[in-house]
């Protein structure tokens, strides 16, 4: 009889419980929106941007599941000494921009679907100034988004 309650004990140690543990840490793995719906974000700068010379920035948004992203919120904010010249966002959406930050406004995101942003910007070395690296950074909340839960940057190098 004892033998047989160990042999349920240590199932229950062996398989149950990791189990359930799996199942309270898969939360933290993922970004989950209204419903269960899920969001993934990325920034893609170029890999070297040049002193004086416009460049392009793309942001894309995809809600992947079954369920869609709602109120869905982008801020996108190059560093310093770079100035927004243009944004262009997907149909459906609406951006403003303020020196070099973008708030780009999802409203719903259906779901299997993506939205793209592109931003062009310029910025300028002092003479003689070295290259140095500089980080693109994305952010979104949404309806189960929390701030800081959906978070995506790009490195690249600012040249003369």
């Amino acid at each position: 009889m004892h033998r047989s309650t160990r042999m349920r004990l240590s199932f229950l140690a062996l398989f149950a419980l990791p189990l359930a543990g799996l199942t309270a840490c898969h939360n933290n793995d993922d970004v989950t929106g209204t419903g269960g719906a899920l969001a993934t974000l990325a920034v893609d700068a170029p890999d070297t941007v040049h002193s004086g010379v416009a460049f392009d920035t793309s942001v894309t948004t995809t809600a992947v599941g079954v369920q869609n992203v709602h109120n869905g919120v982008v801020t996108v904010t190059l560093p310093a000494p770079f100035q927004i010249n243009s944004v262009t966002a997907d149909a459906g959406t609406s951006e403003t921009h303020t020196g070099s930050t973008v708030t780009w406004t999802l409203n719903t995101l259906d779901s299997n679907t993506n939205s793209h942003l592109r931003i062009n910007a310029v910025g300028s070395l002092p003479a003689g100034s070295p290259s140095t690296t500089l980080t693109a950074q994305a952010s979104m909340v949404a309806d189960g988004i929390n701030n800081g839960e959906l978070v995506a940057s790009d490195n690249f190098i600012f040249a003369p």
